[in-house]
């Protein structure tokens, strides 16, 4: 793998992103962040557990999927593909048994969030 990849692989990228968003959302302490957390047979890309523990009245978890098109490579033809993409695997984590199981009744909020470059093209709550 280090052979097929430069540093600059990890300077841009969907990568970069959720890593942003994981140290933000780290800020406070009413959930636990977590990425690539396995739901369904998949890895979503960020989950927000309520922190139960020290907040047990916490109404709402959320799962976002986040998409990274380059820069070069837009089209709406290719955005639509990703929050498809992104639509079926919410899907499939949101139904997941240990989901269901660890949000303990919350009330489970899935986003898409697609980026070109920097610049956040598409947002939706499902």
């Amino acid at each position: 793998m280090e052979t097929q990849t430069s540093i600059r692989d990890y300077l841009t990228g969907e990568k970069v992103i959720q890593t942003f968003f994981l140290a933000y959302l780290n800020v406070s302490d009413f959930y636990m962040a977590y990425t690539e957390k396995e739901f369904g047979k998949g890895f979503v890309d960020l989950y927000l557990e309520p922190f139960f523990i020290k907040y047990d009245d916490i109404p709402h978890a959320y799962l976002i999927e986040l998409k990274y098109i380059k820069q070069s490579e837009f089209s709406k033809e290719l955005l639509q593909e990703k929050i498809a993409q992104a639509k079926t695997q919410l899907q499939q984590y949101a139904t997941a048994p240990s989901m269901i199981k660890g949000i303990k009744g919350a009330n489970l909020t899935c986003g898409i969030l697609v980026f070109n470059g920097w610049e956040l093209v598409y947002c939706e709550d499902t």
